[in-house]
């Protein structure tokens, strides 16, 4: 995974503040344990597939979510 710059990270951590932001203003909560994802993948630390992975683990319980 290549290293992100530090204004790759802030736009990155802007969008996922926005998309937060966005899931409240329709009532909707994401877990905190998705949003350090979302964080982490927002400064490269992990990549979207760990984080949609994490997600399915998560929420393995949800019918929807089922493969």
């Amino acid at each position: 995974m290549a290293a992100l710059t530090e204004q790759e990270i802030q736009h990155n951590m802007r969008a996922v503040a926005h998309a937060m932001a966005q899931q409240e203003l329709e009532g909707l909560q994401v877990p905190e344990s998705t949003v350090d994802d979302l964080r982490r993948a927002a400064r490269g630390e992990i990549d979207t597939d760990e984080v949609i992975h994490n997600v399915y683990r998560r929420f393995s319980h949800v019918p929807i979510l089922q493969p």
